[in-house]
């Protein structure tokens, strides 16, 4: 565990801090600290500085290291370019530093309209989130209870407006469900979102996966089967005193990234806007972690955009995710980093985060420049690999390592939790580098407009293979299942189509490692019993004639005869020709009496 050498150089760090001061990078609205002393002063009189996307060319994994440890380095690339935010006085560092750099954009300060609710045109405030985790649990207790699993940086320290860190776990409840202790019989699918504060889609996003869940309990047949044997868990903000500081920009959001743990040094204050410098308080909670800690693509200076902490897990926020994540799934992966989890590991979580429209696996904090070599990929590769294609296919997203696509980093949540626990874990980068859905602040509309609908079938791919992820993403998903009707009385027989696919992987043009399709060499349906319950297989077939492509249209025959009255659920899989089965997808069917008229039963 060793912190990169001071390439961090404190002396370049002193003329970095006085370049911000000379260049009246502190804000011409409200008090600021210095990064030096600590001293509030008016900033009265100063000139608004500009605030620009800045296109940086990076020969090397020092120049990668160097930009990922010291600035507001983006999820974005063309190329051997990367792009860092920052003012003039950014620009004249890279500069001073040998760097090839242009301004890509200047950023006029993005106004949104304040509306009866949240702010920035409808973004919900950390209070919100909380009392909607709270009026989920009291409206629907038989599907949700909310988890309070730890306390904010503030709270530990006695601040008036620290917070408590909460998540919800939604599951069709039973005794003993929803706490934290491995041993369950229940897979569990974890979404954290907002662990950087500034990142708005984040929070959005996991806010409308919790209503999709219970919302769709007993009406969309997968969610149901999904909260019938599994555990969803959703940290809608992990970055709570990070986020009320956002918010209280109001119709300018201010870009707080990190905690509010100002312990460590005075930073400029308040961060992002109008001034935003590189620097602002507070501890990188996705650098924190307490594995591979301070490897890659950190800050050592309290006030870096990345900084690392004064130790692995010294933010409450981190230490007490790391416990609820401890309580959830079991150990399932050896000490060394060579050691792989058994196809048999259960369990999955995705990270939330913005922007860059990515699907990222581990690992993170490996060093490489285009395509990691067999020996900087985890011991999981195949599997991880498939699993975030999987994903990638519904959302379009750009697939790989982070730092095959972007740069190093390390102390990550996702690293974290696979590397010590072997559950395959992802982030996903929502929201493209430009547009009006671009950005940390994109419009609001763009949440229901684009960033759920490609992300929802993604989130609910993860959630289907959290049985056995590392085994069920290597085959083929199922596309679609439609049944000749789905009303009938008892003995009638119906009709199941369904679309196979092995080739559901995500093509985008800038993924690296993209898996091989392979034939599809058998699909199965079930009858309310799913095949990790006992349920009997019926045989599909390919609707051409014979299984000989990675793509299947297949037929079957359901009879109804054994079924009892009421509403049930068919499953199902497909098989490919290497032996993989891939997860199930659901569709409902209805059974009447002889004769009867029968309406299908509503879960509540």
């Amino acid at each position: 565990m060793v912190v990169p050498p001071a390439h961090t150089h404190t002396w370049q760090r002193l003329v970095f801090a006085l370049a911000l001061v000379v260049a009246g990078c502190l804000s011409a609205t409200a008090a600021v600290t210095s990064a030096d002393d600590g001293d509030r002063a008016g900033a009265s009189g100063r000139a608004t500085p500009e605030l620009f996307i800045l296109r940086v060319i990076a020969r090397s994994l020092d120049d990668l290291a160097l930009l990922g440890s010291g600035y507001d380095l983006l999820e974005a690339r063309d190329g051997d370019a990367r792009f860092v935010l920052g003012d003039s006085a950014t620009l004249a560092d890279l500069r001073a530093r040998g760097f090839d750099v242009t301004i890509h954009a200047r950023l006029a300060p993005r106004l949104g309209p304040l509306t009866a609710h949240g702010y920035f045109g409808g973004y919900r405030t950390m209070a919100e989130y909380e009392a909607h985790m709270d009026a989920i649990a009291a409206a629907r207790p038989d599907l949700a209870q909310v988890v309070d699993y730890g306390d904010s940086w503030r709270k530990v320290a006695g601040r008036p407006d620290g917070h408590d860190l909460k998540a919800i776990c939604i599951t069709r409840r039973r005794a003993g469900d929803c706490q934290l202790d491995p041993n369950t019989d229940k897979p569990r699918f974890l979404l954290i979102a907002a662990v950087h504060a500034r990142e708005l889609s984040a929070g959005e996003i996991a806010w409308r996966w919790m209503d999709f869940l219970v919302n769709g309990y007993g009406h969309d047949p997968d969610v149901t089967w999904l909260l019938d044997g599994h555990e969803m868990w959703v940290i809608p903000v992990a970055n709570p005193d990070g986020r009320r500081l956002v918010e209280q920009g109001g119709s300018a959001p201010y870009l707080q990234r990190k905690n509010l743990n100002d312990a460590q040094g005075a930073c400029g204050f308040p961060p992002g806007h109008p001034s935003y410098g590189s620097w602002q308080p507070g501890v990188d909670l996705n650098r924190n972690a307490s594995f591979q800690w301070g490897v890659s693509g950190v800050g050592a200076h309290p006030c870096d955009q990345a900084y690392l902490g004064p130790s692995a897990a010294s933010e409450p926020e981190q230490h007490a995710l790391e416990a609820l994540m401890r309580g959830l799934f079991a150990d399932q992966r050896g000490p060394a980093l060579s050691d792989a989890a058994p196809m048999t590991a259960t369990g999955a979580m995705v990270t939330l985060h913005t922007f860059g429209d990515l699907v990222l696996l581990p690992w993170a904090w490996t060093s490489c420049f285009g395509a990691c070599p067999p020996a900087q990929r985890a011991p999981n590769d195949a599997g991880l690999r498939a699993f975030a294609f999987r994903m990638s296919y519904f959302n379009g997203y750009a697939t790989g390592q982070a730092s095959e696509l972007l740069y190093s980093a390390s102390g990550t949540t996702d690293d974290w939790a696979y590397g010590v626990l072997g559950v395959p874990s992802f982030t996903f980068e929502i929201g493209p580098f430009a547009g009006s859905c671009g950005g940390f602040t994109p419009d609001y509309a763009c949440q229901d407009d684009v960033f759920w609908p490609l992300n929802r079938a993604a989130l609910l791919y993860a959630a289907k293979v959290a049985r056995q992820p590392y085994a069920l993403s290597l085959g083929p998903t199922t596309l679609s299942v439609t049944l000749s009707s789905n009303l009938v009385t008892q003995g009638q027989t119906v009709t199941l189509t369904a679309v196979i696919d092995d080739d559901a992987l995500g093509n985008h043009a800038q993924s690296v490692g993209r898996p091989s399709a392979q034939p599809i060499a058998a699909a199965e349906a079930y009858l309310a019993t799913p095949p990790w319950l006992g349920g009997a297989p019926i045989a599909l077939a390919a609707q051409d004639g014979a299984f000989d492509s990675a793509t299947e249209a297949v037929v079957g025959s359901l009879d109804t005869t054994g079924l009892s009255v009421g509403r049930h659920l068919v499953f199902v899989r497909g098989r490919d020709a290497e032996g993989n089965w891939g997860p199930v997808t659901a569709q409902w069917l209805t059974v009447a009496g002889d004769r009867v008229l029968y309406l299908p039963l509503i879960y509540r």
